[in-house]
């Protein structure tokens, strides 16, 4: 019996076919299937900002790079969610040792 080729999947009317393949970001998966929550974008005065937050304590705070395109964020978070997880430390870019203002979520 010959093999039919496979068919191309298209994404159902109203949904969004999937940027990166499946499993590239297992760190930030975790954190949302989990309960904690990821977010990108202004904490004021501050924008492109990338939080990773477990539910309990935040994990990373990054800052978006000079033309640093938002998946290349998201794939930095994700290394630093890995890093936070198995130093027990905060990856932080966001406050500053010698700044008095912190940024907190």
């Amino acid at each position: 019996m010959a093999h039919r080729p496979k068919a191309h999947h298209t994404p159902a009317p109203g949904s969004v076919a999937p940027a990166m393949p499946a499993g590239t970001l297992p760190h930030i998966a975790a954190v949302v299937d989990y309960g904690g929550q990821i977010m990108l974008g202004t904490v004021k005065p501050l924008s492109g900002v990338a939080v990773a937050h477990d539910g309990k304590k935040t994990l990373a705070m990054l800052r978006r790079r000079p033309a640093e395109a938002v998946a290349d964020l998201l794939i930095r978070l994700d290394a630093a969610i890995e890093t936070a997880k198995s130093t027990a430390a905060r990856v932080e870019e966001i406050n500053k040792p010698s700044s008095n203002v912190r940024y907190e979520l």
